[in-house]
């Protein structure tokens, strides 16, 4: 079973952080680590941005699993 889609932070190289969205591939796993993630689109600037986008793709999960 998978996660909710997430909002990671990461730094490329630089002193301001991107946004990734992100949920878990296996939630039963203990450890969260890259190889348990699945990332959606691409890398955001602004984490209001990659948090809206994270809680459309939620939205579009709840409303298939109807």
């Amino acid at each position: 079973m998978k996660s909710e889609w997430k909002v990671a932070s990461n730094y490329f190289g630089g002193d301001k952080p991107f946004y990734q969205v992100y949920r878990k591939i296996d939630v039963d796993a203990k450890i969260d680590h890259s190889g348990n993630r699945e990332y959606a689109k691409g890398v955001f600037a602004d984490k209001v941005a990659a948090q809206a986008f994270a809680d459309d793709l939620n939205a579009k999960d709840r409303e298939a699993s109807k």
